[in-house]
């Protein structure tokens, strides 16, 4: 995709990006994993290192390069990256996130929801070299020259938000509508570059990506500490927090906040007493959900065999018995 807008980027340059790649990495933090972090810190990188030589060619190669980077190319490539990264997390952050149980401030448990996601796109970067392509070396010791050759660099990108204050849909999608404004700056600022011929609107765009996408996180750790609870502790029944794909659960039809109060034409208040409800009927199970805004609706489903222990849905009893629990 990359390679159709032309951009290049020498080798020296590409190692410079794996290397601010391996960095986040090296952090355990996949929050962090980033186009805008790795490229932000790349374009700045560059911009302010110093010149110097090392007893090894290969390494004043790279370094040469580095300091003689195409600013509008990287720029491209942070741009179409930053793209990619956006359109994965809208459509695909919020695939089988995890429900959990958490404690809040009060020493009770509240329902929340982790998006954590690992994607490595492919991007196809123009290389430049100087002989056929069968005399380039492997990646990335390749030579530079007039010629070009494609190089296939792997993307990483990665979300790790943990939701505490909405379904998790919402939440990621406007995660990724943030990083698609992120997007469109540094898009603007390619723009500016290329209209003004100054290439320090690049290392600014780089350096604004950086700063949106550290914000970003930043705001995601103030959403949960300002916003009030989504899945709070019931009034009567259980709180769904999930519904596990193919169960039994996904298969009636319940979804994450909605309260179930009887199974089986039975008054449920625990995880226990629900499943011994659920065990009165062998063939089939009837059950009273309300939904968010109050809304009753009632489910059957046939039970198949071992459904009863695994109905892939995952509670948030009433406090008491959380402290009953804990007693024992």
């Amino acid at each position: 995709m990359l390679a159709v807008t032309g951009a290049s980027l020498a080798p020296g340059v590409i190692v410079l990006l794996s290397l601010a790649t391996a960095a986040v990495l090296l952090t355990c933090q996949q929050r962090l994993l980033s186009p805008a972090i790795a490229g932000g810190v790349t374009v700045i990188a560059a911009a302010v290192m110093p010149a110097f030589h090392t007893p090894y060619t290969f390494l004043n190669r790279w370094i040469e390069e580095i300091h003689s980077i195409d600013y509008v190319s990287f720029g491209l490539f942070l741009t179409v990256a930053l793209l990619m990264e956006s359109t994965l997390v809208f459509f695909w952050g919020t695939q089988q996130s995890s429900p959990r149980l958490i404690g809040n401030y009060r020493g009770g448990l509240v329902g929340a929801h982790e998006a954590c996601q690992l994607w490595i796109a492919p991007l196809f970067l123009l290389v430049p070299v100087s002989g056929a392509i069968p005399s380039v070396g492997a990646w990335p010791f390749v030579s530079n020259g007039s010629s070009f050759s494609l190089a296939l660099f792997p993307l990483g990108v990665g979300i790790a938000q943990l939701i505490t204050y909405s379904m998790p849909r919402p939440a990621v999608r406007q995660s990724a509508l943030w990083m698609l404004a992120t997007a469109g700056v540094m898009a603007a600022f390619v723009g500016a570059a290329l209209f003004l011929h100054q290439s320090i609107f690049i290392v600014l765009g780089g350096a604004v990506v950086l700063i949106s996408r550290l914000t970003l996180v930043w705001y995601h750790h103030h959403l949960r500490q300002t916003r009030p609870f989504y899945f709070l502790m019931p009034n009567r029944g259980l709180r769904v927090i999930g519904a596990v794909p193919h169960s039994l659960g996904k298969r009636m039809g319940i979804v994450p906040g909605e309260e179930i109060l009887r199974v089986n034409d039975l008054e449920v208040s625990s995880v226990s007493e629900f499943y011994e409800a659920l065990q009165k009927h062998g063939a089939y199970c009837k059950l009273e959900v309300f939904d968010r805004f109050g809304e009753q609706r009632f489910v059957k489903g046939a039970i198949h065999e071992n459904d009863n222990f695994k109905i892939g849905l995952l509670f948030l009893e009433r406090d008491e018995w959380n402290m009953q629990a804990k007693d024992k």
